[in-house]
């Protein structure tokens, strides 16, 4: 092509038209490299399984917890931990405990991971603390309301924070639910009541589930009942705790307690005396209980 020259128009090609072939073979040679790449299955980024280890989470009682391989024998003394493993496909690695063998079967050498009621005394987590060399994630929900927080902390640390997350979201619709339902409704006096006729204060676990509920407790503390005192309390509801706790037949043997509202209106409500696990279940148990709790009154003839 003989060289352009300025001034002299028809010397040089059209304006655009410059460099018009290069430019198309260059865009072909990109799509085909494009397409190159994607038959080869090269791709940007990584489709695999992201391993989460080693994992931290913070327990119910504040403290970091930090796992750094995932744990193949998991003991568990709380219910709603242990449901709750069961619900992240972890059942084969639980080991289910007691007050009396949570202690042993930590000292497994194998044992990867520790849970424990928040409310363990301190005593017996220190002891257990020094029994074991796993890692001791302390689970419960004071309030109620940070049970999805709990469950969402607990997953992360067994490395199934999404799936936790997925039981977490549940937990927390049902929660709000009853909060809502809870706040139009007029709160119900109830006694707590359990073995060798104690009442239990707002602070203890059913405590905190009646409160939830919609329930008053007419108690400030735990402590012996005083049965000539009952009737001046105006207690509308009576919770019983069982296994131990009365039954209505036994409460209506009392003469002294014929005047309580509770009695008239047969709303004695037996409910376990460990209270309700922290899992996928607490909204329906908690909307049960709120359900007893506002009853309409049921009279004998």
């Amino acid at each position: 092509m003989p060289p352009c020259h300025f001034g002299d128009p028809e010397s040089c090609p059209a304006p655009g038209t410059m460099g018009l072939v290069p430019r198309r073979a260059l865009l072909v040679a990109i799509v085909l490299m494009a397409l190159l790449l994607a038959g080869c299955g090269v791709k940007s980024e990584p489709t695999g399984a992201v391993d989460p280890y080693p994992t931290q989470a913070i327990d119910a009682a504040g403290q970091t917890v930090v796992l750094k391989s995932p744990p193949t024998r998991i003991v568990s003394a709380d219910p709603g931990a242990s449901a709750i493993l069961r619900d992240l496909g972890l059942g084969t690695t639980l080991v289910g405990a007691g007050p009396a063998t949570v202690g042993p079967e930590a000292a497994d050498p194998t044992t990867g991971l520790v849970v424990v009621p928040l409310d363990m005394d301190e005593a017996a987590l220190q002891q257990l603390d020094a029994a074991t060399n796993a890692p001791i994630f302390r689970y419960g929900a004071d309030p109620l309301a940070t049970a999805p927080t709990i469950v969402t902390q607990f997953g992360i640390a067994v490395g199934e924070g999404a799936k936790a997350a997925t039981i977490a979201r549940s937990m927390q619709s049902g929660l709000e639910a009853l909060a809502e339902r809870v706040a139009s409704e007029t709160p119900v006096p109830t006694l707590i009541e359990g073995a060798g006729f104690t009442g239990y204060g707002p602070l203890s676990s059913v405590g905190r589930a009646v409160e939830a509920a919609g329930g008053k407790n007419v108690l400030a503390a735990d402590q012996p009942l005083d049965i000539s005192r009952l009737p001046s309390l105006g207690i509308s509801a009576w919770v019983s705790l069982q296994p131990g706790g009365s039954t209505l037949a036994s409460l209506q043997s009392f003469p002294e307690l014929a005047k309580v509202p509770a009695l008239q209106e047969n709303r004695v409500i037996p409910v376990p005396q460990a209270g309700y696990p922290i899992d996928a279940a607490l909204p329906g148990a908690l909307q049960a209980l709120a359900d007893d709790l506002h009853a309409a009154p049921v009279t004998t003839g």
